[in-house]
């Protein structure tokens, strides 16, 4: 008992989801005219994945109280490992520091080193501040209403930005304007995940927006950020310009998750089961991910190459 049974803390679909949001960024970098360095883009995603890890174990140690009164496993939800296994709980608070350290401390490498610009640090000092924070006292933002907007930041934004930075070093009105989206799409992610908790957040004093407002509103809400998404991918075929990208095809792709949204807002007014919709709204979103990973990624093999 000790290492090999606390890491099973570790949700391996999360690790992808950050895979495919830091790919997504660095590929909207070289279709931008970005120089692709290998052994750059490896670190960067290195402090990437140092900070992801780091929530997974801090969560689950600040949430061991709530994950006693789950009833069902979710395949979305925590690994409840510390629930069964207390005397692990030290060292989850230990693992979690260590990695949010190296992962601060490699970003602060990478830009003296490498010569990376200063907002490579800065991003993933507030993204690994947010990942903290999210159920850590004493901020602990899930308990006060601010859990979702942390999980859109970091999701949305700064990991397809430090993305984005390892291979262009700056960032430009294109990566701008589509973060936005990408940032509603994260806001998604965190109401399609708390959805169907809300009877356990309740009894484990979290206030997050399902507690507050209930699964009607928080649905609504999702159909409402995928709506405003799709629509801002469609101004940006007018709006913007770019020599490789076809935005087009990206209004395509966000109906998937407009598609999900729309349909889990109709089902669950109905009193339908609120966890089966919350899934489809995630993996619609993964959908979107991966159909742009894999559009960028044909669009640089088939123009420059890597």
């Amino acid at each position: 008992m000790g290492i090999p049974e606390v890491l099973k803390i570790i949700r391996g679909h999360i690790v992808v989801g950050g895979v495919l949001a830091f790919s997504l960024g660095a590929l909207l970098a070289i279709t931008g005219g970005g120089s692709f360095d290998p052994t750059r883009v490896a670190l960067c995603y290195t402090v990437v994945l140092l900070g992801d890890l780091s929530a997974h174990f801090s969560n689950d140690y600040f949430d061991v109280d709530v994950d006693r009164c789950v009833e069902r496993k979710k395949f979305f939800a925590g690994s409840a490992v510390l629930v069964t296994h207390s005397e692990l709980r030290s060292l989850a608070r230990v693992l979690s520091l260590l990695l949010l350290a190296l992962s601060n401390m490699l970003a602060a490498a990478i830009v003296i080193l490498y010569g990376a610009p200063l907002e490579l640090l800065a991003i993933t000092l507030g993204a690994n501040f947010l990942g903290w924070s999210y159920s850590a006292p004493p901020f602990r933002l899930i308990s006060r209403g601010l859990g979702e907007l942390a999980v859109a930041a970091v999701t949305g934004f700064a990991i397809p930005a430090v993305g984005y930075l390892a291979v262009r070093g700056q960032f430009d009105l294109l990566f701008a304007c589509l973060t936005v989206p990408f940032m509603l799409y994260g806001l998604t992610l965190s109401l399609s995940l708390e959805a169907p908790d809300r009877e356990i957040d309740l009894k484990g004093g979290k206030r997050n927006l399902v507690v507050r407002k209930g699964e009607r509103a928080v649905f609504s809400m999702i159909a409402a950020a995928v709506s405003a998404a799709s629509l801002l991918f469609l101004v940006y075929v007018w709006l913007l310009a770019s020599p490789i990208l076809d935005l087009r095809v990206v209004v395509l792709f966000s109906l998937a998750p407009l598609a999900a949204g729309f349909f889990g807002f109709t089902r669950v007014y109905q009193k339908k089961d609120v966890y089966r919709f919350s899934t489809l709204n995630i993996a619609s979103l993964f959908l979107f991910n991966i159909l742009m990973v894999a559009y960028l990624l044909a669009l640089v093999l088939g123009t420059k190459g890597i």
